[in-house]
């Protein structure tokens, strides 16, 4: 009988340890996410008053091209961007993809509209919000292809990108093309990480990914097609770009060019995805998003959207 009683108290024992332990690691876990969704949603509701900064610029002023001069507190990606990101103008075939589950449109259809869809990579950045004043200003909606930024002040524009309307995606966590393409399995973990970060904070789940140099860069150590493969793996929808601003490249471009760039060609396709970016470094292309709505809005028969499940999927042709 004694025997038999160690036994228990042997098996006991360690449930009575392990289980507690374990419930308070789950209950650490939700009331870290709960608190970064408050810390989002209190800086989020503070913005709720705020005055644009770039209301009293006049956005067809050169003044507004002059040299921004870059926090010491943002992060070294975002200082170090244009000189990175020289990401050419794709003028490739448009691929449209399906996936099992996924319904596309087909792109091929001609209706007599032209979709346009504004994207912004890279933030959120000190101007995230001027962008969100402006889309809001001309009833617009965009997508935010953003990387990870663990603050109170980022977390309040993740949430006011989805709360307002506009599609929110992943841009990987880092950016740093060496870590993020070194290996498949780097690669699924930070995508498992700036997924997480997007859901605790927003209470959303981003199905929109935009691969760091597009999926036709020549940095990746690994096949972008395994990856790609990946992310339809996880449910996960990649768009490029078939119209770049020019805004990453190394040599600045005024906001003058920055408007010709976006609208170059648009009446000649059904769907036209421009890239444009959202850092500390490119002011000119918070002063070109005025006249680029403006211009697309006199168009006739153009349409300005967020990338949705409806979006015909525009990929660089990679070779699948």
């Amino acid at each position: 009988m004694k025997h038999s009683s160690e036994k228990i108290i042997r098996f006991i024992l360690p449930a009575i340890i392990v289980i507690p332990i374990a419930v308070c690691i789950i209950l650490a876990s939700r009331i870290a996410i709960l608190e970064n969704r408050i810390a989002g949603r209190e800086a989020y509701e503070e913005l709720g008053s705020r005055e644009s900064r770039l209301v009293q610029l006049s956005w067809y002023d050169e003044n507004v091209l002059e040299e921004v001069e870059v926090p010491a507190f943002l992060s070294e990606y975002e200082t170090a961007d244009a000189a990175e990101n020289d990401e050419p103008v794709y003028t490739g075939q448009n691929i449209i993809n399906t996936a099992p589950g996924l319904t596309y449109a087909s792109g091929t259809e001609t209706d007599g509209i032209h979709r346009v869809y504004l994207t912004f990579d890279d933030g959120p950045s000190i101007y995230t919000d001027d962008i969100l004043d402006i889309l809001d200003e001309y009833g617009v909606k965009a997508t935010f292809f953003v990387v990870g930024r663990e603050n109170t002040a980022s977390y309040s524009r993740y949430i006011r990108i989805v709360e307002e309307g506009h599609t929110l995606g992943m841009h990987s966590y880092s950016h740093v093309y060496s870590d993020i393409y070194a290996s498949p399995e780097s690669f699924a973990a930070d995508t498992q990480r700036i997924r997480s970060l997007l859901e605790d904070v927003t209470g959303q789940t981003p199905v929109f990914y935009r691969f760091p140099g597009g999926s036709s860069n020549d940095v990746s150590a690994t096949d972008v097609r395994e990856l790609a493969e990946y992310l339809e793996s996880q449910g996960i929808i990649y768009f490029d770009w078939n119209v770049s601003s020019g805004d990453a490249g190394k040599v600045p471009l005024t906001s003058d060019q920055i408007v010709r760039n976006a609208l170059n060609g648009i009446e000649t396709r059904d769907t036209t995805v421009i890239l444009l970016h959202d850092t500390a470094a490119k002011r000119s292309t918070v002063a070109a998003l005025p006249a680029i709505l403006e211009a697309l809005q006199a168009m006739d028969n153009v349409e300005i959207l967020p990338i949705t499940y409806d979006t015909a999927v525009i990929q660089h042709d990679i070779g699948r």
